[in-house]
């Protein structure tokens, strides 16, 4: 078994995210107006966004926000006022405080969430995401890299010894570790499992850190460290596993989907793809796609939304990307500190 932390980082990763649920609530009441806008009657998914003229990632995020903090409720497609939400947003009501959460927009955070919200874009002009066409990326800057994964290491460290713990890959031979980055997740099972070996896909910078943590943990013997556009690499080796550690949220949803179809569709018999991240509440099918929550990952999709091309998805999402690659869901979850869970699609023999 894997020593594991003495204390759960949860609370501390959640006290940094919160920020971006208060930017987020600052935007949709602040300057969006989001009370005024739906105190006359409820709209739809559509309208509200084409009313805010936002596209439908940053209507997603901000609107998950809302209903997380208990102010809006969903019914299908229609979005409405909770009685809480009327009360503290309704200009009318005397209770109302949009004009006091309406001066967070003097906060230069605040003013960089909504410029993100107006744009669809991150912040800054530094991709943390790469793109074979799309130009230079921070992720082949040897330092820049460098730091990221190394940060990225932190909060494995944190989680890995648990999902090694808990997750069974002692019929698996080869795992593939799709943008494994640090590698420290891969390393772990491999401690665990003595007859399991490893593919790393990633830039070089991240590689080079990951071949530093993988002598420093004894399993280098073990691990292919391959440099590799994830995307469209081929993927010529036999391999029964796949880890997408806390990588499908750097992406748009539809890239997420086509990368999971890209590693489904070489799986071995029975192998599995394993979704590692911080997934969302599902929402019913025809329903609106805005999570209830919880609050916690309505914050880290705020702040996931700011700095690359993605957000926090639901499992329901999730699973269908599974399900369009062919692969049978698997009803066990696994559930790790800072709101992690892992779903498996299973490839049937």
């Amino acid at each position: 078994m894997q020593t594991v932390p003495d204390f759960d980082p949860t609370p501390l990763l959640d006290a940094f995210r919160a920020s971006h649920l208060s930017t987020l609530l600052t935007a949709a009441i602040g300057y969006f107006d989001i009370g005024r806008l739906l105190a006359p009657e409820p709209h739809s998914f559509d309208r509200l966004r084409k009313a805010l003229n936002l596209a439908d990632r940053p209507a997603i995020v901000l609107f998950t926000a809302l209903r997380a903090a208990g102010l809006i409720e969903v019914d299908g497609q229609q979005i409405s006022l909770t009685p809480f939400g009327r009360e503290k947003l309704e200009p009318t009501s005397p209770f109302c405080l949009a004009g006091y959460i309406g001066l967070g927009v003097y906060s230069a955070d605040a003013r960089n969430m909504i410029e993100c919200l107006r744009r669809d874009h991150p912040a800054g002009e530094v991709s943390f995401v790469y793109h074979e066409d799309a130009g230079p990326s921070a992720l082949d800057d040897e330092e820049t890299a460098g730091v990221l994964t190394r940060a990225m290491a932190d909060r494995a460290r944190n989680v890995a010894p648990l999902l090694a713990n808990q997750l069974d890959l002692s019929e698996s031979r080869l795992l593939l570790d799709a943008g494994g980055g640090h590698g420290l997740y891969s390393f772990h099972l491999l401690q665990r499992f003595p007859n399991l070996k490893a593919v790393i896909l990633d830039r070089a910078p991240a590689l080079a850190v990951a071949k530093e943590y993988a002598a420093a943990m004894g399993v280098t013997d073990r691990v292919e460290f391959v440099k590799a556009n994830i995307h469209t690499h081929p993927l010529t080796w036999d391999y029964d596993a796949v880890l997408m550690a806390n990588i499908l949220h750097d992406y748009s949803a539809p890239a997420a989907a086509k990368l999971v179809q890209h590693f489904a569709a070489s799986l071995a018999p029975n192998g599995r793809i394993m979704i590692l991240d911080g997934l969302m509440d599902s929402v019913a099918s025809g329903d609106a796609p805005i999570a209830p929550g919880p609050p916690e990952l309505a914050a880290y999709s705020g702040l996931l939304f700011s700095i690359c091309e993605g957000r926090c998805y639901r499992f329901d999402e999730a699973e269908t990307w599974l399900e369009n690659a062919s692969l049978k869901v698997q009803q066990e979850r696994i559930t790790l500190p800072a709101h992690g869970s892992v779903v498996t699609g299973r490839k049937l023999a």
